[in-house]
């Protein structure tokens, strides 16, 4: 039973993670916007009102200059009490009008007209002249904001009388701005809502392939080889789920050629074994005549020689799927295995009808594992006889290769094999039923490949010049290092047996 995968929290996958880092990204953001963007409508708003103070001085400067003028060209007396007064009311709530200067108006003693004497002793006549006004700021007594102020100069004929300053707090300034800044925050908390949404819907419909995959994968470890991962992500999801699926199809595809191998096996297994168990049994019961004895112990011995080709080549795929291999390299006439092979198997030719003709040259030793090199050649001979036709020839040749090393090529004038299937019949339990009807376990031209490379070289499929199939091995001059060299002979003759090497 397989057990149902643990919750894991949100924030703990990738889906959580990516959408976790997006929203974080886009809410620093926004306060980010939001300061800046408060900061800088409150500096435009400060500058904004600066300017209006200044504005509001210079005109209120005006109107005492023409009232000024006015006076003395009329002869009467002029106050700067009563019209300042009406003035100050004109210039906005907060506002404070001072006159700094002569004294203008009858009775007036304070020349700074109540400002505070270090900030109008800060004021320069000459520059509010020039420039036609001056924009400062302080700190009153007692006070714990600034208060912004614009002083602007007072002409009657050209002749500077004084300076008339306007003077506004800071908390009157933040009042005009302040009502601007749920408007932004409101657009701000809007757009990030909009935001952390999209966000949210793009990142889990952008993992959702993920999750299918990860339901896939659990099917087949469940045993499920039809498990598929549908496309429509990004390309590279798209890229996992092609692999994914194709290596589903590779895994049901072994997994079919397992159970039909093992249908094979178990055949070829069973029928040795009931021959050997029918003539033991007959002989145990005396029920053969003494002329057949010997028949039956052969047929027994001759069972229980195919049941051992079948362990042995089922323990060699066994070492080759481990990755580990025994070879025993000695330097050896190249041609004494081949012909070995060729000869092993021409009673087996004669018996199919099949004619087996060797062609090999003169050939160089070379340092290899015969035994293994003979196993790999009596292989390929196998598997061309049984797909050669009634009649056909297999040719086994072998010659000596440019630069080292000999090429040995076993044809057949079978059916051949498709130009696209030359590389699937090397893999293992690959089988298909021969002309014959015969069907092997598909060990052979494996195990074949196998030791080719084991010993450095390679075996390739292609085509005969008569249109059947042609298999094609080389072997280098001197196998690799890593297989043991001839060891030397022990007391009673006998070699020691060759330590495992790495199949490359």
């Amino acid at each position: 039973m397989t057990t149902p995968p643990a919750r894991r929290r949100p924030w703990a996958s990738l889906w959580g993670r990516v959408a976790l880092g997006a929203v974080g990204g886009l809410v620093l953001a926004a306060v980010l916007f939001a300061a800046v963007g408060v900061s800088l409508i409150r500096g435009q708003a400060t500058t904004q009102a600066k300017d209006e103070l200044e504005r509001q001085a210079q005109a209120v400067a005006g109107i005492v200059s023409e009232r000024a003028v006015t006076a003395l060209e009329t002869g009467q007396q002029f106050s700067t009490r009563e019209p300042i007064g009406n003035l100050e009311e004109l210039a906005g709530p907060g506002t404070r009008l001072y006159y700094v200067g002569l004294a203008l108006s009858p009775g007036a003693a304070d020349p700074f007209g109540g400002l505070p004497e270090t900030v109008a002793r800060d004021l320069d006549p000459e520059a509010i002249v020039r420039d036609g006004s001056q924009v400062f700021g302080f700190t009153p007594t007692g006070a714990r904001t600034p208060t912004y102020g614009a002083a602007a100069p007072v002409l009657v004929n050209g002749r500077y009388l004084g300076s008339i300053v306007l003077t506004r707090p800071q908390a009157e300034v933040g009042a005009a701005w302040g009502s601007v800044i749920v408007p932004v925050l409101l657009a701000v908390f809007a757009g990030l809502v909009v935001a952390v949404g999209l966000v949210l819907w793009i990142t889990r419909r952008a993992t959702r392939p993920l999750r299918d995959l990860e339901q896939a994968a659990r099917r087949v470890a469940e045993g499920d080889l039809q498990a598929e991962v549908a496309e429509g992500g990004t390309e590279e999801l798209d890229a996992v789920a092609r692999s994914f699926n194709a290596m589903v199809q590779q895994l049901a595809r072994r997994d079919r050629m397992a159970r039909e191998f093992l249908m094979r096996v178990t055949h070829d297994l069973r029928t040795p074994l009931t021959a050997i168990r029918g003539h033991a049994l007959a002989l145990s019961d005396g029920v053969v005549p003494d002329d057949a004895v010997p028949r039956s112990l052969g047929a027994i011995a001759s069972e229980a020689s195919r049941l051992e080709v079948l362990v042995t080549d089922l323990l060699d795929l066994a070492r080759m799927d481990a990755d580990r291999f025994r070879v025993h390299l000695a330097r050896t006439p190249a041609a004494d295995p081949v012909r070995a092979a060729g000869d092993a198997l021409s009673s087996a030719a004669e018996a199919e009808g099949v004619h087996l003709a060797t062609d090999i040259a003169d050939l160089p030793d070379i340092v290899t594992d015969a035994g293994r090199v003979q196993q790999a050649i009596g292989n390929l001979i196998d598997n061309a006889i049984r797909w050669t036709p009634d009649g056909g020839t297999v040719m086994v040749s072998a010659q000596e290769r440019p630069g080292g090393g000999v090429v040995v090529e076993v044809s057949d004038t079978g059916p051949g094999i498709e130009p696209h299937r030359r590389e699937a019949v090397f893999e293992p339990f690959t089988s298909e039923e021969a002309p014959g009807g015969q069907v092997g376990s598909g060990l052979g031209l494996a195990i074949a490949r196998s030791l080719a490379r084991a010993l450095g070289g390679d075996l390739t499929a292609g085509e005969a010049p008569g249109g059947g199939a042609r298999f094609t091995m080389l072997l280098p001059a001197e196998a690799p290092e890593g297989g043991d060299r001839e060891p030397p002979p022990t007391a009673d003759g006998d070699s020691h047996e060759a330590s495992p090497v790495r199949m490359g």
